[in-house]
């Protein structure tokens, strides 16, 4: 069955996010989910409107790693979205 991750998990994911997001203006919308051993990770990560395509995906690639590093069996699906078309949810994650 699936689950959210736990607590603790969800404050790890946070700080590698937080930890390793530099260049990014935010993070939302963060969802997990435990199916099996497998654990899923999804976020939108917003970034500057004139950052470039490579440098976004420099910043996504720094994250993905941290996180499958620390979180065994990791899936994780980054939303990249410029700032100006960013939805604004009051929930951040860095």
């Amino acid at each position: 069955m699936d689950e959210a991750a736990p607590p603790d998990m969800l404050d790890r994911i946070r700080a590698l996010i937080s930890n390793h997001a530099d260049g990014a203006l935010e993070a939302h919308d963060l969802r997990t989910r435990h199916a099996g051993r497998r654990t899923f990770i999804e976020f939108h990560l917003v970034v500057p409107g004139t950052m470039n395509v490579a440098e976004a995906h420099d910043i996504c690639d720094r994250i993905e790693e941290a996180l499958k590093n620390e979180i065994e069996d990791s899936t994780i699906t980054i939303h990249v979205e410029p700032e100006m078309k960013a939805k604004q949810t009051g929930v951040l994650v860095l």
